[in-house]
């Protein structure tokens, strides 16, 4: 006997004959693309809520209204607001990792500064998957410096490349090259977050002194004591 199909969104009844009974049966069905579209559709809705109202504002609730979905249905997706954040947080690193793999500066040094600049164009463009990749109080964020060491952050791993690049051709000095980057990272995302809490006039203002504070952060690690990295 053919599937008959009732719900296309929802689920199919298989029917089938009992002999004993004399009557159809019929078995609920539940297809996977209808499970894996409902997780989609709610982490959709995470991320519009996380855009429009910032992570403050986050709740369960809130992500539920928007993806047309009870609280209670999310759990069978997400186990609780931790795996959704961890969800969050990945997208986030995922969107930073696409970035720092498409710049094409074949110079080591040129390379370092255009991840700055990248790092300061995501948190403005996309200020909350910035906040998400590198903010969000996620169970599962990487630990300094183990996770670093283990290669587990694929920008991080790209920096430190470059780094050593800079240290074989004499340009950057002994410290190891995590620290580099952990000083990097740490200017950058402390800058990101003053300029979040108004301590700055402009945008203009910020991204200047952004721009002279990466670029000094770089020549302090140089072998030189004067003078820029070339």
């Amino acid at each position: 006997m053919p599937r008959t199909m009732v719900s296309r969104a929802a689920f199919w009844l298989s029917p089938f004959r009992n002999s004993n009974l004399g009557v159809d049966v019929y078995i609920v069905r539940m297809p996977e693309y209808y499970v894996h579209m409902t997780r989609e559709r709610i982490f959709a809705a995470a991320k519009a809520v996380l855009d429009r109202e910032g992570l403050p504002r986050l709740t369960i609730r809130k992500v539920a209204d928007r993806a047309g979905v009870s609280p209670m249905a999310m759990y069978r997706h997400f186990a609780d607001k931790d795996a959704l954040l961890n969800a969050l947080m990945d997208d986030g690193l995922a969107g930073w990792a696409d970035i720092a793999r498409s710049i094409r500066a074949a110079d080591p040094i040129e390379w370092l500064y255009a991840l700055g600049e990248a790092c300061l164009d995501f948190a403005l463009t996309e200020p909350h998957r910035f906040d998400a990749a590198f903010f969000l109080p996620a169970s599962r964020a990487r630990q300094y410096p183990d996770d670093f060491v283990a290669g587990r952050s694929p920008v991080v791993a790209m920096a430190m490349v470059r780094v050593d690049q800079a240290k074989a051709d004499g340009r950057l000095g002994d410290n190891p090259a995590l620290e580099v980057v952990l000083a990097f990272s740490a200017l950058a995302q402390g800058l990101v977050s003053m300029y979040r809490a108004n301590r700055f006039s402009s945008e203009k203002q910020f991204r200047a002194l952004y721009r002279t504070q990466i670029r000094q952060c770089f020549e302090g690690f140089s072998r030189k004591t004067a003078g820029r990295l070339r």
